[in-house]
């Protein structure tokens, strides 16, 4: 086989396991990272994390073998270069499994915040939707080993899969953010929490959904395997985005106990006498510049155990203290 179409095929995939281990790096950081620092969480979130290493690691396993089997056993095997092997197309499956696992992660936190099934009810017909027709695509893989062949079958579907991708994850993200917009109280702590928050689920939404489209692109505009990287990339993505929910929960608490130690100095500052009503939003700033930082802390309802900084405001993100079940 020529080095040009050697290279067409095993570019991407090589590429894809090269930045697989890379972000299988990150995953296990965050991983060590949470079990040092939640060890008291609630048994499904623990249950959560477990299942997502364990899918990564295979997810990664599956990457090199397939990598080593197109380049080191069979790398002047034009055949087997140009056909599909079971470790690559398991790689596939199970990067759908985790965007799978993840998105409906997110869709019961939604659920949490709104308490509305019916939005959690479409988010999740929408990402089952997803990851049906991913899941499909490689089963087809089975059948048409050939990559050209396989790639004539499932052009359609492609498109539609991960146009669908990005429906959802903008979806999930633009929801999340709408829920946690209508929490806002006013008080500074509890909206410094939001505004984080806000930060971490645009961020990751807008990164899956980025790589999604990159995968549309290469796959239409390119014969060569350029879309496999991107494909292989994202379902790391994925589970980073959701450890860094969980993991995000500490100093999400801290950024917020430091807004909250600006009130000191609320009792020493003078102010005007205001003659207004007490159910005014200008008689409770007034009221609250009186009150004692301890009396704030409970008028913002957070919890407190021994100090720890891990619990927060229910209300603003169930996430934010682990109460991913209730």
């Amino acid at each position: 086989m020529a080095v040009p179409e050697v290279v067409a095929i095993a570019q991407g995939p090589l590429l894809g396991t090269l930045f697989t281990m890379l972000f299988y790096g990150v995953v296990s950081m965050q991983i060590f990272f949470y079990i040092r620092n939640y060890p008291r969480d609630r048994i499904v979130i623990k249950l959560a994390v477990a299942t997502i290493w364990i899918l990564e690691t295979l997810h990664t396993a599956m990457s090199i073998e397939a990598i080593e089997y197109y380049l080191i056993r069979n790398y002047n095997n034009p055949i087997a270069l140009s056909s599909t092997v079971w470790s690559f197309e398991l790689t596939l499956i199970l990067g759908f499994i985790i965007a799978y696992f993840v998105n409906m992660c997110f869709v019961w936190r939604i659920y949490l915040l709104s308490e509305k099934i019916w939005i959690t009810v479409v988010l999740g017909i929408l990402s089952t939707a997803r990851v049906a027709i991913g899941l499909a695509n490689c089963s087809l893989s089975f059948k048409y080993m050939q990559w050209h062949v396989f790639r004539a079958h499932v052009y359609s579907t492609m498109i539609v899969g991960w146009t669908l991708s990005v429906v959802v994850d903008c979806s999930i993200a633009a929801t999340i953010c709408y829920y946690l917009h209508t929490h806002r109280t006013g008080m500074q702590r509890t909206d410094t929490i939001i505004n984080r928050l806000l930060m971490y689920t645009v961020n990751t939404g807008a990164i899956t959904s980025v790589f999604a489209i990159l995968v549309i692109i290469s796959f239409t505009t390119i014969t060569a395997l350029a879309f496999v990287a991107f494909v292989q990339v994202q379902s790391k993505l994925y589970a980073i985005s959701l450890l860094a929910t969980f993991n995000s929960r500490r100093s999400i608490a801290g950024a917020a106990n430091s807004t909250l130690a600006t009130f000191d100095n609320f009792h020493s500052t003078h102010t005007p006498p205001v003659d207004i009503s007490q159910n005014s939003a200008g008689y409770q700033m007034q009221h609250l510049k009186q009150m004692r930082p301890i009396e704030i802390e409970q008028t913002l309802q957070t919890i407190s155990k021994a100090g720890s900084s891990e619990y927060t405001v229910r209300d603003a993100d169930p996430y934010v203290n682990g109460s991913m079940a209730v």
